[in-house]
């Protein structure tokens, strides 16, 4: 059986996505530095036998990007039976974690922030428990309807709302029947929106440092986002 550590990053062509939208600049060098950060943490804790598979390009916008991103994720999931885990170029994994073949079920393991989500979409859903797409498992055994269902949304993908991706990955989450109980593990993505640690350990409701992975959300200021990340890697050495 394949296992794979998934990650991308893509060079978005649209000139006012940093300077207008993200209010930043040099964005493209900066995360390919957090990915690096990143690929070496998985290297020295995500247990077991992997391979690492990068999925890149350009695009116009960040949600061709991620509308990619989803149909790549797809086609290595159908080539062969295999565990993928994919995880967002902000996240560090800082304590050893065992995680292949260990679910039978599509997981996203935690929250995002805010917790619900009730904004108008094309979809008209809403989730009363909304999780971050950050960190995935794709198990060899998750349901192939799973899929459908989110492929047939995928073609009516809506380019202007970033949490499409969000949206279809919570539906084919919550399709499975999966206990919240069951679906809720900070102890492998801890979600780290926040520079205040002991708010976002209550957040949580887990402690950071007894985490696997550690998503630190680089879309909300990816600058300090670096330095934290710089920082928590000096602290877990």
């Amino acid at each position: 059986m394949k296992n794979y550590l998934v990650k991308s990053l893509f060079k978005i062509k649209d000139p006012d996505w940093e300077v207008h939208v993200r209010h930043e600049q040099d964005m493209y060098n900066k995360y390919v530095e957090v990915n690096n950060l990143s690929l070496k943490s998985f290297e020295d804790n995500l247990e077991g036998k992997w391979e690492y598979k990068f999925i890149t390009g350009e695009f116009e916008t960040i949600h061709e990007g991620l509308h990619h991103t989803f149909h790549e994720l797809y086609k290595l999931w159908k080539s062969a039976p295999c565990n993928i885990l994919y995880t967002d170029p902000d996240t560090l994994c800082i304590n050893p974690l065992d995680i292949w073949g260990k679910f039978d079920k599509f997981m996203m393991f935690n929250y995002t922030d805010p917790k619900q989500y009730t904004a108008e979409n094309k979809y008209n859903l809403a989730f009363q428990h909304f999780f971050n797409a950050g960190v995935r498992y794709f198990p060899s055994t998750m349901d192939q309807r799973v899929w459908d269902t989110g492929l047939v949304m995928a073609e009516s993908w809506d380019f202007k709302d970033y949490d499409s991706e969000q949206i279809i990955l919570n539906l084919m989450l919550w399709m499975q029947n999966i206990d919240l109980k069951d679906a809720t593990r900070p102890d492998i993505a801890y979600q780290a929106f926040g520079a205040n640690l002991e708010e976002m350990d209550q957040w949580n409701n887990y402690s950071l440092v007894d985490s696997a992975i550690i998503h630190l959300h680089g879309s909300r200021n990816i600058d300090a986002k670096l330095a934290q990340m710089k920082s928590l890697i000096e602290l877990f050495k």
